[in-house]
């Protein structure tokens, strides 16, 4: 593990009302897990205009607000780890109102109304549309994207279960290494060639994985961000997942009850805000 000096900074307005000039985006490497309640939505800024966003949770949290409070003009690449409604349900809005060159869409021939709505949307906003599959290696400004998972699906109907075959992404942005994979747990994360890393976006929502320790184990994160809803009927996240992330020494945050987690690369400090 690369140690590096996490500065907690609390900050309840982080994300608040967009105001009547929109903010600029931020001037350092910045990964923000936004609160988006029961579901995913990751941005990464390079500090240089570039950004890349992982899922926009469900169409009424409206992400395409927390976007512009970050500053955000445009989109370099939209990423739809599966098709999930807390995943996928926000995007058709953000392709609709902010410009964006590209989706990485891993539909994987899923029938979801609304995630054949993303696709015909970006179609016809002239987003260029790539199908996701394990090595593929993007480089969006000064962000580094290693598709780890899905391999290509066999022929036949759409899984029913879309979970296990989340994108996987190994994400560099300067000095920090994230390990991102959406709703895929560790039977599907452990076969694969891992980095360690220093963040962890800690799988399905925080949901029981009897193989995390191992994976905790193999990547040595410092810090796992979990994204969660207050009050979720799932039971997220599970007390057994937030055993083993202590049991690994890992400095944890939630959205459920840190609201919006910004982490800002400056040298050798990360410093973290918080929306609560």
């Amino acid at each position: 593990r690369r140690a590096f000096l996490v500065a907690a900074v609390g900050a309840a307005a982080l994300l608040g009302a967009v105001a009547l000039v929109p903010p600029s985006g931020p001037t350092d490497p910045t990964i923000s897990f936004l609160d988006v309640g029961q579901g995913d939505a990751i941005l990464i800024q390079d500090g240089a205009g570039a950004a890349v966003l992982f899922d926009g949770g469900r169409p009424e949290a409206r992400v395409v607000h927390l976007l512009r409070a970050s500053g955000v003009r445009r989109l370099s690449l939209v990423v739809a780890t599966h098709a999930s409604a807390d995943h996928h349900g926000g995007l058709a809005e953000v392709i609709r109102r902010v410009p964006t060159d590209t989706l990485l869409e891993n539909g994987d021939g899923t029938t979801d109304p609304s995630f054949l709505e993303l696709l015909s949307t970006a179609r016809a906003r002239g987003v260029e549309t790539v199908s996701a599959r394990a090595g593929q290696r993007l480089r969006i400004g000064a962000i580094e994207i290693d598709v780890l998972s899905p391999p290509p699906r066999s022929p036949g109907p759409a899984p029913e279960d879309p979970n296990p075959r989340a994108v996987i992404s190994h994400v560099r942005i300067g000095e920090l290494d994230l390990l991102l994979s959406a709703d895929a747990e560790s039977p599907a994360i452990l076969p694969l060639e891992l980095p360690r890393v220093e963040i962890l976006k800690v799988a399905h929502h925080g949901s029981a994985d009897t193989g995390l320790p191992t994976l905790l184990e193999r990547v040595d994160p410092a810090l796992a961000a979990i994204d969660v809803g207050a009050e979720n009927t799932y039971g997220h996240p599970h007390p057994s997942t937030l055993a083993a992330l202590d049991a690994a020494d890992v400095e944890t945050y939630r959205t459920d009850l840190d609201g919006t987690v910004r982490l800002t690369l400056q040298g050798d400090r990360v410093e973290v805000q918080t929306g609560r």
